[in-house]
């Protein structure tokens, strides 16, 4: 019988984590945030060229554009999604994880990106309803 095998002979054997955190623990998703905080801004790069031709595509000879939210949507897209998924990954792991911990300054600074990404893609929103 193999040493990590229940008494009884039943079953998987346990499998032990060692002394790290559980799948779910704030550790983990304050790094996560992290991840997908710096993965918003570096997508801009990706979608920008996509944006580009959105916005040729869209716009006509004399400047008028019937569609001029089109470039954008298509620019921020897919760094908003990353955003908004790194934000909620940071908040619950910035009021779960102690002071001073290095996780959590991994969180408040997955918090920043994320923040700076809202307000980049803000700018062009608030031109589009007549703000600026």
């Amino acid at each position: 019988m193999p040493e990590n095998a229940p008494a009884d002979g039943t079953g998987p054997p346990p499998v032990h984590g060692g002394p790290g955190q559980p799948p779910g623990a704030p550790g983990h998703k304050a790094t996560n945030s992290l991840v997908l905080a710096i993965l918003a801004p570096v997508s801009m790069l990706l979608t920008g060229p996509f944006a580009g031709l959105a916005m040729l595509l869209t716009y006509s000879d004399n400047g008028y554009s019937r569609t001029p939210w089109a470039a954008p949507f298509v620019l921020f897209s897919l760094p908003l999604l990353f955003a908004f998924l790194g934000l909620r990954l940071s908040l619950p792991a910035l009021k779960q994880l102690p002071r001073g911990s290095g996780s959590r300054s991994a969180a408040a600074v997955a918090l920043c990106i994320c923040g700076v990404v809202f307000a980049l893609a803000l700018g062009p929103a608030l031109d589009l309803i007549g703000v600026f």
